[in-house]
């Protein structure tokens, strides 16, 4: 199955590389401005100027390749080390400029992923610290979606085969770090039915903006467990389904202070009519199911100094706070802080820095359910608490086409469990834009 999708992936990605083939080389395509030339964009350049005209008239194509490598050389339930990649190859279609609907596009993603988890092989904890890994390691249909803008913008939409997590929950600030709890928001994606890059499922979001400033948004997305499995990746039935999860927020971004600072703040819940397990069940006995499943979510991003408006250089924080309903979340609170520094050294405009804490805690229906085995067969039951990662990293920026983060993480009760050893982490994530 690995060896059938990386020769899947191959051959997507070739059908995006091979432009310059076709197209008459231009100055920007030398090998010797390969490297250093500023206007290089991607790691194959404009394909002697095709790239840009097949963009002039609406058709967008875009590649990816995405690696981290992670190993833990102390803590966890052993040391070991691995890697994960993702390959993604896409088009955006710009309905505007082909079939004349303006603020229309459709957009189409095809993914590729391969390698191992070190969160699921050597260090047993509940997030993963390598955000690339999962949605079934296979080949992929992740995205078909079409889009639509209207009134300069005021409203709107987004509907096809898509992912609750692009829309809701998020930020531009998330993605850099490695960590999932921060990259991907996954404790939102456990204990609910929110489908995560790269499983998709059918679904729709409209957004409105009464005020520039202020939007209203809210969705509907089919949940269903089947589609994340490997043989799946090309499954667009609805046989699996369990229900909808039905999410709804409310966004501010204002500008602070005289050097009007941008801001970002979002207050978030959803509802999934799934029935799932219940937490609380005795542990042991017979298995019970809770309907329906909750959540509500607040965030915020504040930038917190840059130099000039124009300047790329500036430092954020940001803030992070869930809670969900306990007899069906597996993680009830939890919380992240973060600050990000883009810009870091003299000549260094589009480095970054990174540092965050994310901690999830246990459900008190599976800890009581816990508890309570316990007291029935002493010491039958490890009870679980909660789970704190903390990240640091720097993302070095050498071409706009090419970024190399190196990371630490540092993963305290791994599983929400004290017998388990804190494990320390050594990542590196590698970047490149074809």
């Amino acid at each position: 199955m690995a060896r059938r999708a990386s020769v899947v992936a191959a051959l997507l990605l070739g059908l995006v590389v091979a432009g310059p083939a076709a197209a008459q080389r231009g100055p920007v395509d030398e090998p010797e401005a390969w490297l250093d030339d500023p206007r290089r964009k991607t790691l194959t350049g404009d394909w002697g100027g095709a790239r840009s005209a097949w963009a002039a008239q609406g058709v967008t194509l875009r590649s990816h390749y995405i690696a981290e490598f992670a190993a833990n050389p102390s803590g966890g339930l052993a040391q070991g080390a691995t890697y994960s990649h993702q390959v993604d190859v896409g088009a955006d279609l710009d309905l505007g400029k082909l079939v004349g609907l303006a603020g229309g596009g459709l957009h189409a993603t095809f993914t590729e992923r391969a390698g191992y988890s070190l969160s699921q092989s050597f260090i047993g904890n509940i997030i993963s610290v390598q955000e690339i890994f999962g949605s079934g390691q296979n080949v992929r249909l992740a995205e078909l979606a079409w889009t639509q803008s209207l009134a300069g913008g005021r409203f709107e939409s987004r509907v096809g085969w898509i992912h609750a997590s692009d829309d809701f929950s998020t930020s531009p600030l998330y993605c850099y770090f490695q960590n999932n709890g921060l990259c991907g928001q996954v404790a939102t994606v456990i204990n609910s039915g929110f489908t995560i890059f790269p499983t998709g499922s059918w679904g729709g979001r409209v957004k409105v903006r009464p005020v520039e400033d202020v939007y209203l948004q809210s969705g509907v997305y089919e949940v269903n467990p089947t589609l994340s499995l490997p043989p799946n990746g090309f499954k667009l039935g609805t046989s699996g389904a369990t229900g909808v999860v039905l999410p709804v927020e409310l966004g501010w971004q204002p500008t602070v202070g005289p050097a009007k600072l941008p801001g970002r703040y979002r207050v978030g819940g959803y509802y999934d009519t799934s029935e799932a397990p219940y937490l609380g069940a005795p542990i042991g006995g017979p298995a019970a199911t809770a309907l329906g499943r909750w959540g509500l979510w607040l965030q915020g991003d504040q930038m917190l100094y840059r130099p000039s408006p124009e300047s790329p250089r500036s430092l954020w924080a940001f803030a992070v706070f869930g809670t969900a309903g306990p007899a069906t979340a597996l993680l009830q609170t939890y919380w992240q802080v973060g600050l990000v520094k883009k810009g870091t050294f003299e000549g260094r405009d589009h480095d970054s820095i990174g540092l965050a804490v994310n901690s999830s805690w246990i459900s008190s229906a599976l800890i009581a359910a816990q508890n309570q085995a316990n007291a029935l067969v002493p010491f039958s039951t490890p009870v679980q608490s909660s789970e704190t990662t903390i990240e640091l990293n720097y993302r070095f920026q050498p071409t706009p086409y090419l970024s190399l983060m190196p990371n630490v993480q540092y993963v305290i009760q791994p599983n929400g469990l004290a017998s388990i050893g804190n494990a320390l982490v050594l990542g590196l994530q590698v970047k490149a834009t074809f």
